[in-house]
Order: structure tokens, then C-alpha cells, then sequence
């Protein structure tokens, strides 16, 4: 993948701008903030409530792993020296449960994210 010449950053082809001279190798979030580009020509540059959407998307993705680490960690903390041995399987098996569960919504995870993607058709020569 290419990397911008301004900020370094490595993104896919289809960040950058099309064009020779001053303009290659420059993505299209320096190209606006240099004047190179206007902000319509950046079709690539996602406004604050798409991003914010696909930030949501993405936490209430991970959020179930940061649940299954905090009820880990309290039962260590709390009933491990505990002899309760029955939370301990109950625990395993919903870790595991919880697993399948991520694995399964994979697909759905990429539809509702292509969703919030905007579409882009590559320039010429990309």
C-alpha cells in the first residue's frame, strides 16, 4: 500500500489523489488541508456522523469481550477461593458461547459496515 508523502500514513490506493507533480502520493485529508483539493473532490473523507456511526458499530462489536474480561476478573477477584466450583463451568461455557456468538455475527458486521462505507469508483489509472 502506498504511503502519503505529508503525513506518512499508508492507506489503499483509492485515499489518494489522482494526478502527477504535487499531487501524487498525497492522500485526500492533506490534499484538503493543503488546498489541492476541494472538500467534494475527497470522496473518500468521511463526515463526523459517519465516522461516529462506524466508531458505535465497532465498540458495541468489541463491547461484549470488555463484559467477558470484567466477569472474569471479579470472579477471580471474588469467588475463586470461594469452593462455588459450579460458576467456574457456567463461566467457561459462556465464554465459549460468547465466542460463537462473535464468530456468527461476522457477516452481519461487515454488511451494516459496507453500509456505512461511501461508495467510491476509482479514477482512471488507480
Amino acid at each position: 500500500m502506498p504511503t502519503c508523502r505529508s503525513c506518512h500514513g499508508t492507506y489503499p490506493r483509492e485515499y489518494f489523489i489522482h494526478g502527477n507533480g504535487p499531487r501524487k502520493d498525497i492522500c485526500q485529508r492533506c490534499g484538503v488541508e493543503k488546498g489541492m483539493i476541494e472538500q467534494s473532490e475527497a470522496t473518500m473523507i468521511f463526515d463526523s456522523s459517519l465516522a461516529n456511526s462506524r466508531l458505535t458499530l465497532l465498540s458495541r462489536r468489541m463491547s461484549i469481550w470488555l463484559w467477558i474480561m470484567a466477569v472474569w476478573i471479579f470472579w477471580f477477584a471474588l469467588f475463586s477461593n470461594i469452593s462455588i466450583w459450579i460458576s467456574l463451568p457456567v463461566l467457561t461455557v459462556l465464554t465459549i458461547a460468547m465466542l460463537i456468538y462473535h464468530l456468527s455475527g461476522r457477516a452481519k458486521y461487515s454488511a451494516m459496515l459496507s453500509r456505512l462505507t461511501p461508495e467510491h469508483e476509482r479514477p482512471p489509472g488507480h
